[in-house]
């Protein structure tokens, strides 16, 4: 993990500078601006015209042991809809012309029979209980993810939408969020009387494979793996709901680095992404109030990065169109200077 490239410092200070010099209607364009940012601090560009994205979606079920009553058919129809571009993220994703890939690890019906999607089966279904995967089904899963995060990144592609596609995902999410926090989890319920029962389940930093086998699901782990390759590979991740968030929380507890490369999406009301937004220390940029929804959620998160290039390379500077800087303008008392 030690391939994993730092930010570009100087075009992040140059990117600044220049959306300092912005002529704004109002002082800052708020997550725009830092999205901007952390753009050129990845590209190593100051105005980049265009991001080259992709969204992936890993499938997998959760409590397949007779907990799961439909037996898989839900996300097995839903997995189905999306290959066929019938579902709210293929609309999403047709507006910023990102394609859309499907892969099965670990959903309990098979999917060979759905074309458009990739089947990596390692899985039909996770265990609900512990472990929830044996280690080498976790491995397996991980390998996957990181292989598909080498392909995308030999095919130029700059940045992924995070997404799944499974039935009581939740499940999982909770559980390896739960894990990943023990700790702060342990502290709070001493004094919210929340009590816990988590002292089977190993560090996280050190032995993420483990852990994952205990609580964890196929998908999780497949996203997990996809994170981190993203990072080696100088890629950025967009991430929206919990099943997500808890592979992203998963990779920067094992690599604190990977957090210069992941950009949050959304924000509702739901716990277990409260407590990882909490735990990462980030703030999503848009608000809804539905939980899962393929993708979706990370689609509108690409969109916001378009915004932003947009707005680089749209907006007018200062110097550029001749307008006087007043003494208590944006960015006042910087030296203004227009970033070709």
């Amino acid at each position: 993990m030690s391939r994993i490239p730092e930010l570009n410092k100087e075009a992040m200070e140059a990117c600044q500078l220049y959306v300092d010099n912005l002529i704004k209607p109002i002082h800052s364009l708020g997550k725009l601006e830092e999205i901007a940012v952390r753009i050129a601090g990845v590209t190593g560009k100051v105005k980049p015209s265009y991001l080259n994205k992709a969204i992936v979606i890993f499938g997998g079920d959760t409590a397949s042991d007779g907990e799961n009553k439909t037996k898989g058919q839900l996300s097995h129809d839903e997995m189905k809809l999306v290959a066929q571009g019938a579902g709210p993220v293929n609309a999403a994703a047709r507006m910023i012309d990102a394609p859309v890939y499907l892969i099965d690890v670990g959903l309990e019906q098979d999917t060979s029979d759905i074309e458009g999607v990739l089947t990596q089966k390692v899985i039909r279904g996770t265990h609900f209980g512990h472990p929830a995967m044996d280690d080498e089904v976790t491995a397996a899963a991980i390998s996957v993810g990181m292989s598909v995060g080498k392909t995308l990144a030999g095919q130029g592609i700059e940045v992924i939408g995070l997404g799944n596609i499974g039935e009581r995902s939740m499940l999982s999410a909770l559980a390896v969020t739960t894990a990943i926090m023990k700790e702060d989890l342990k502290k709070a319920s001493g004094k919210t009387g929340f009590a816990l029962n988590i002292s089977d389940v190993g560090d996280f930093a050190k032995d993420p494979v483990g852990t994952l086998s205990i609580v964890g699901s196929a998908e999780i782990a497949a996203l997990f793996g996809l994170v981190v390759e993203a990072a080696r590979c100088n890629m950025m991740v967009v991430f929206d709901n919990a099943v997500t968030g808890a592979a992203v929380l998963g990779a920067v507890t094992a690599y604190p680095e990977i957090r210069n490369f992941v950009i949050p999406s959304v924000y509702y009301e739901e716990p277990v992404h409260q407590m990882q937004m909490q735990k990462l220390g980030m703030k999503s940029f848009l608000h809804y109030d539905f939980t899962e929804a393929e993708g979706y959620g990370s689609a509108l998160g690409l969109s916001l990065m378009d915004a932003a290039i947009d707005m680089l390379n749209q907006m007018k500077t200062f110097g550029s169109a001749g307008v006087d800087v007043a003494e208590d303008g944006p960015g006042a008392g910087r030296q203004r200077e227009e970033i070709k």
